[in-house]
C-alpha cells in the first residue's frame, strides 16, 4: 500500500507594468538588427544577439510557479512562458522551522531578522493568501513565500503537523 502524500498547485505571477515596454524595446532591437545586418557585416551578429535578448525577454515576462508536494518534500519549479519549467528548490520538510500566514504574527522574528533572505516565489497580487515558509541548510536562511491552495496546506499539515500553521 501506498502511504505517500501528494498535492500540486500552480499559482500565475502577476505580468509586471514594464512588461510591454520591456517587449516593445525587444521588437525594436530586432528591426534594428535587420537594417545593421543589410548594411554592415557585423550587423548580423547584432541581430542574433537582438533575437536572443527578444527570446529572454518574451520568455521572463510570463512566469508561473508549481508547488509539488510528495510526502517530506516540497519542490517549486519555475515555468516561463508555459514551455520551459526550471527546478527552483526542494524544500525538506524537517529543515522547514515554521510554515505559517506571511502576514501573521508567527513570522514577525524571522521577518525582522536580517540573517534570512526573503525569497518570493508567489504570484505578487495583494490580496492573495500567502505563507511563509522559513527554512534553513548549507547555503543560509531564508523565507519562501508561496501561495497554497487548501490541498496543498493540507498535505504539508499532514507531514509535519507542529510547524503548519493553517
Amino acid at each position: 500500500m501506498n502511504n505517500d502524500i501528494y498535492a500540486e498547485w500552480i499559482v500565475k505571477r502577476k505580468t509586471p507594468g514594464y512588461a510591454p515596454l520591456i517587449k516593445i524595446g525587444a521588437i525594436f532591437l530586432v528591426i534594428i538588427g535587420l537594417l545593421a545586418s543589410a548594411l554592415v557585416w557585423f550587423g548580423v551578429v547584432f541581430l542574433l544577439v537582438a533575437v536572443g535578448v527578444t527570446y529572454v525577454a518574451f520568455q521572463m515576462t510570463k512566469v508561473e510557479f508549481e508547488y509539488i508536494f510528495v510526502t517530506n518534500e516540497l519542490a517549486i519549479d519555475k515555468i516561463l512562458n508555459q514551455q520551459r519549467r526550471k527546478k527552483v528548490k526542494n524544500i525538506q520538510m524537517d529543515r522547514v522551522e515554521i510554515v505559517a500566514p506571511f502576514n501573521g504574527h508567527e513570522l514577525d522574528s524571522y521577518k525582522n531578522n536580517p540573517k534570512f533572505k526573503t525569497v518570493d516565489f508567489s504570484s505578487g497580487e495583494e490580496n492573495n493568501k500567502k505563507y511563509g515558509i522559513v527554512y534553513t541548510d548549507e547555503k543560509g536562511s531564508n523565507i519562501f513565500i508561496i501561495e497554497p491552495n487548501e490541498k496543498l496546506l493540507k498535505a504539508m499539515k499532514t507531514s509535519s503537523p507542529r510547524k503548519v500553521i493553517v
